[in-house]
């Protein structure tokens, strides 16, 4: 059974401690606190179950017992959201008995923050305004020290929406324009433009539509890498000499001189 892995179609932001999650198929949004978005982040595929609570255990500064149950309920919470994607290996369940209430009350036996219990809280949508996401798709390593970050955006309204070049639609820090669109039309939009930056740096893109609040999206070396492919050499075929023929030399046959006899003279 495969490691926890989260779903592919959804962007994050980072909001506080925490992430915000919007979930492109549901188009549903979502918020995680701070231990449910670092198990959230780390479900790649690649970590199992048990690296998860040794992760947590060495995050967060508890005891195993504890991080185990921390990422029981992460994992759990998380999978009912549908922000992973299924046939994932899970931890066996808790006991019938141990519920959320059970866990608080252990955390605060242990004189831990009640705060770090996992919570995936879905967002309800606001009465009127619009919702603009900027999404960053992939970034490219380019080998000499720099990287491609690839940026698109996500309207969720039915009308286009103009923000010119400014507080409400610019990059951080620095230079406030990269190119990006002032105009967005509705629905979801990918690789619309990109930006090259240094692989020390990290660039900030953020949006802020009437009547939403700010969205951002952060690209670094560290953010997704853009899938590959290996294209092989173009197959090429060598075109032979033309065939020739050497024609020999036409057959010459050397008459030899007539055969002469001499007679003797006597004397």
């Amino acid at each position: 059974m495969a490691n926890p892995l989260r779903n592919r179609a959804v962007s994050t932001e980072t909001v506080g401690d925490g992430l915000s999650v919007f979930d492109h198929e549901q188009k549903q949004s979502y918020v995680l606190n701070a231990t449910s978005a670092l198990v959230f982040q780390h479900c790649d595929g690649q970590n199992t179950p048990q690296q998860l609570t040794e992760l947590l255990r060495r995050k967060l500064n508890v005891p195993p017992a504890e991080a185990e149950k921390l990422v029981r309920f992460a994992l759990d919470e998380l999978e009912t959201a549908g922000l992973l994607q299924s046939g994932g290996a899970s931890m066996p369940p808790p006991p019938a008995t141990y519920s959320r209430r059970a866990a608080l009350t252990s955390l605060a036996t242990l004189g831990l923050s009640m705060a770090l219990m996992p919570m995936v809280a879905r967002v309800a949508e606001a009465q009127g305004g619009h919702k603009l996401i900027p999404l960053l798709e992939c970034v490219d390593d380019n080998g000499d020290g720099t990287f491609t970050a690839h940026f698109g955006y996500l309207n969720q309204s039915n009308v286009t929406i103009t923000l010119p070049i400014g507080p409400k639609n610019m990059f951080v820090p620095g230079q406030l324009d990269f190119g990006q669109p002032t105009v967005f039309l509705p629905g979801e939009h990918l690789n619309v433009f990109s930006v090259v930056f240094n692989a020390t740096d990290e660039i900030k893109w953020m949006l802020k539509a009437d009547g939403d609040r700010r969205h951002q999206v952060v690209a670094s070396a560290l953010s997704d890498a853009c899938p590959t492919t290996t294209t092989g050499e173009p197959f090429t075929t060598t075109t032979p000499e033309p065939f020739t023929t050497t024609t020999p030399e036409p057959f010459t046959t050397t008459t030899p001189e007539p055969f002469t006899t001499t007679t003797p003279v006597y004397y």
